[in-house]
């Protein structure tokens, strides 16, 4: 149970730091965290997600399936969510064209008779 408890609690801290990354998506936007105390709505549902997580994870048991974690392997975990941000800036630097399989038309196929 402690492996399961352990790759939850990544999965959420991953998802954390994805909340982060999807604040600037377009070109040259680079700094995620420009404007971060902007959005107060933004702050409580990310510190609520954490405190729900931190909880689920410590007091949770055997109704959520989870094991407490130690200090040590909460640090691991952040620090592998944090990983995160790290690939979405590294992300920020390849061009867009290399993501785009399909190639979308303005004009819609008329229907042939």
């Amino acid at each position: 149970m402690l492996h399961y408890t352990i790759v939850f609690q990544v999965f959420v801290f991953l998802q954390i730091f994805n909340l982060i990354n999807a604040r600037k998506i377009g070109d040259g936007e680079f700094n995620v965290f420009s404007g971060f105390f902007n959005n107060k709505m933004f702050i409580i549902v990310l510190f609520l997600t954490i405190i729900i997580q931190c909880l689920l994870v410590e007091v949770g048991g055997a109704a959520v399936k989870t094991w407490p974690l130690n200090l040590t392997q909460n640090i691991i975990c952040l620090s592998i969510g944090f990983l995160s941000l790290v690939w979405g800036f590294i992300l920020k630097f390849i061009p867009l064209r290399f993501f785009q399989c399909i190639k979308l038309d303005d004009k819609v196929p008329e229907d042939e008779d």
